[in-house]
């Protein structure tokens, strides 16, 4: 087979890949749709949609669903304008519809996934923040804000679970819920590194996403030895 020709299928398995890591991208442009063809997110109560993000009042936020499971990547820009006027917590995501108050939240300026009693990092109020979420096969959620790791906790009561659950955005089911606006929202089927994260961007091409640049590195080095092989078979023969 050609070297070019092994290229291409290289190129198209990285392709592929970076098609089925990314599952879901709501650019919140003047619509709630999936640039990538799935479910909508449903907007609840009043929340206005702009040509460049969502405003959300207290529990005005969005929800998808769709049950994500235990092992993804959720990858947002937004800012909170009030936190709650109720007590110290906000809710920013819920993984249980609802049902309870476990969560991802801020405690007073803090980061929390409650109820693990650990809080880190800080939020800034009318500031935009890039919160990236991501939990692994092995139970393990990391938070990072801007690109940075504020947060890592083995998730061992499955509280950050989508298995059974749609996802509900900024939304609380009592009166722990702020003020602020979501740019975009993306999500992945996959967990992500910390390499991954800091130089993760809103898509906006076709091009591969970091988890993809691995197997593309490993399809060049065997393309590689494959050409190196070719070669040495054609230098015995005309021996």
């Amino acid at each position: 087979m050609k070297f070019h020709k092994l290229m291409a299928t290289a190129l198209l398995f990285v392709a592929l890949d970076s098609r089925a890591s990314l599952i879901h991208h709501y650019e919140l442009n003047g619509s709630l749709a999936d640039s990538q063809g799935g479910k909508s997110l449903v907007a609840h109560a009043g929340g206005q949609l702009g040509a460049s993000g969502y405003a959300f009042g207290p529990n005005q936020g969005l929800r998808l669903d769709e049950k994500l499971g235990g092992v993804y990547t959720i990858d947002m820009t937004f800012r909170l304008d009030a936190f709650n006027a109720y007590n110290s917590y906000t809710r920013l995501l819920d993984f249980r519809n609802l049902a309870d108050d476990t969560g991802l939240y801020t405690w007073t300026d803090k980061f929390n996934l409650y109820n693990y009693g650990t809080s880190a990092g800080k939020l800034e109020l009318g500031k935009d923040t890039r919160l990236t979420i991501t939990r692994d096969s092995g139970k393990m959620f990391n938070l990072y804000k801007n690109g940075d790791l504020v947060m890592s906790i083995l998730d061992k009561d499955n509280v950050a679970d989508f298995t059974a659950n749609a996802m509900h955005f900024f939304r609380d089911n009592g009166g722990e819920a702020g003020r602020g606006a979501v740019d975009y929202i993306s999500i992945y089927n996959h967990s992500m590194t910390g390499a991954e994260v800091k130089v993760l961007q809103p898509p906006a091409t076709d091009l591969p996403e970091p988890g993809s640049l691995g197997m593309m590195a490993g399809s060049l080095a065997m393309l590689g030895w494959m050409v190196r092989r070719r070669r040495k078979a054609e230098q015995g023969l005309d021996a």
